[in-house]
């Protein structure tokens, strides 16, 4: 009777068994160790899933193959330039991609550009902020730019020597302003046309 219910006579015990004082309790996880493992799986997530974080990882990938092409002395080199404009295609085909795979967004065509679009907006920020520090950092690069137009000018033997000298001049201060203008229209332009092409390709068909 003592495993089916309590006699009428002595009351039913029920013995716990506990382990030997020599054998040690195994040890416990950590209390909270697996909500921070959580937590910030759900934070790496969160980024991920985030065009804006995608745009600036886009960014920084390009600024380190460039560099690196800059060092290997390829930067000018045709294929190069190809190669940017793959990892930029690429960053945002990888935006437009991630927000097919989300079962909130509807799939179609303006939910997935405006993902590429966010995607390459923050690219391009980064890209010309990167370019405006260049053109600080190494002045050099409006005068080797003015002296190239120098010898243009001279090749056209269209102008007197003062012409010259004020045409290149004048190229060397409006340098950087024309090679920013140049990347933010670039940035954008092509930053547009691979959102919409990946939309096209990705959009959910009825």
């Amino acid at each position: 009777r003592l495993l089916n219910g309590p006699s009428m006579n002595r009351p039913s015990v029920h013995y716990l068994k506990t382990p030997p004082c020599w054998e040690k309790p195994s040890p416990a996880a950590p209390m909270g160790l697996h909500n921070k493992d959580n937590i910030s799986l759900l934070s790496m997530n969160r980024y991920i899933h985030h065009p804006a974080f995608r745009g600036a990882l886009t960014a920084l990938v390009m600024i380190a193959a460039g560099i690196l092409l800059k060092e290997t002395g390829t930067a000018t080199e045709s294929w190069s330039q190809y190669l940017m404009f793959a990892l930029y295609a690429s960053g945002i085909g990888w935006s437009i991609w991630i927000a097919k795979k989300d079962p909130t967004n509807p799939g179609r065509f303006g939910s997935l550009f405006q993902q590429g679009f966010r995607h390459f907006i923050v690219t391009s920020l980064i890209m010309v902020g990167f370019t405006i520090y260049l053109l600080w950092s190494h002045p050099e690069f409006a005068r080797e730019e003015a002296q190239y137009q120098r010898t243009l000018l001279v090749e056209t033997k269209k102008y007197t020597p003062d012409q010259i000298d004020e045409l290149v001049l004048e190229a060397e201060k409006q340098y950087p302003t024309r090679y920013i203008s140049a990347t933010v229209f670039g940035y954008l332009i092509m930053g547009a046309v691979f959102a919409a092409a990946g939309s096209v390709v990705f959009a959910r068909k009825d």
